[in-house]
């Protein structure tokens, strides 16, 4: 499997219109998860595919904590729980279509995953795909490698969630979060967007996997994250060049 994926467009563009700052943060929110979900398709060879990429500024000035409290502010919500049967999970959506205009199919849900949120099962969306922020907090994602239909809990990975990290993963994939000790609040653009309480919202495994019930995938380790951007590279000096090299007769 490929240990990195390029992506060239995700950017979070923000227009400059007379719509208020929020609403154009919503937009650019919606916009960079469709792009990236359009460039999937060439970088999965179209199989289920989960990735992890972080959300980084790259001018001075520039924050996207700042970029969401707009949004929250010109569009503030009520979070409701439970989500998806879990108690200590809630969430609400800024629905595309109701602030952006017709047209729009896509939708931003907050979610909130209280301290200690270990309930909530594996799980796979089978009609949308999601790009997910880390708004704040801390957490895992847990995914896996194998389809819901053959589902053993038996490959499940642990990846630690943090503020800024993105998730983009295609309908298909068997996945949920968790928390331990803090809480976290997640982003989740879903393209196309289906009510919470659809009845295709999600769809569970036979075999049941949460958090809670595999304390042991805990493996808590500290290192840099194997995908390293190249900054600059100067190119390298010819052997010859600052030596005392006699021509060539």
């Amino acid at each position: 499997m490929d240990r990195a994926i390029q992506l060239d467009s995700a950017g979070l563009n923000i227009g400059v219109d007379a719509r208020p700052l929020g609403t154009r943060v919503l937009a650019a929110l919606i916009a960079i998860a469709q792009t990236a979900v359009r460039e999937l398709p060439r970088a999965s060879g179209g199989a289920p595919l989960a990735l992890l990429s972080r959300l980084r500024g790259t001018g001075r000035g520039v924050s996207s904590s700042a970029l969401f409290d707009a949004l929250e502010r010109d569009h503030p919500l009520e979070l409701v729980a439970p989500f998806e049967g879990s108690p200590l999970v809630s969430g609400a959506v800024w629905n595309a279509r109701d602030i952006l205009g017709p047209g729009h199919d896509a939708a931003v849900a907050q979610l909130r995953w209280e301290a200690g949120a270990r309930d909530l099962p594996m799980h796979v969306h089978d009609h949308s795909e999601r790009f997910i922020i880390v708004r704040s907090g801390r957490g895992f994602f847990h995914v896996s490698d194998e389809p819901c239909e053959r589902f053993t809990g038996q490959s499940v990975r642990s990846i630690p969630a943090r503020e800024r990290d993105v998730f983009l993963f295609t309908r298909g994939v068997v996945h949920t979060f968790s928390t331990d000790r803090e809480p976290m609040v997640l982003y989740s653009c879903q393209l196309p967007y289906l009510p919470f309480d659809h009845p295709e919202q999600y769809r569970l495994p036979k075999v049941r996997w949460t958090a809670a019930d595999h304390p042991e995938d805990d493996s808590p380790t500290v290192a840099c994250d194997p995908a390293w951007s190249v900054l600059a590279r100067q190119e390298p000096r010819p052997w010859w060049e600052g030596k005392n090299v006699p021509p060539l007769v």
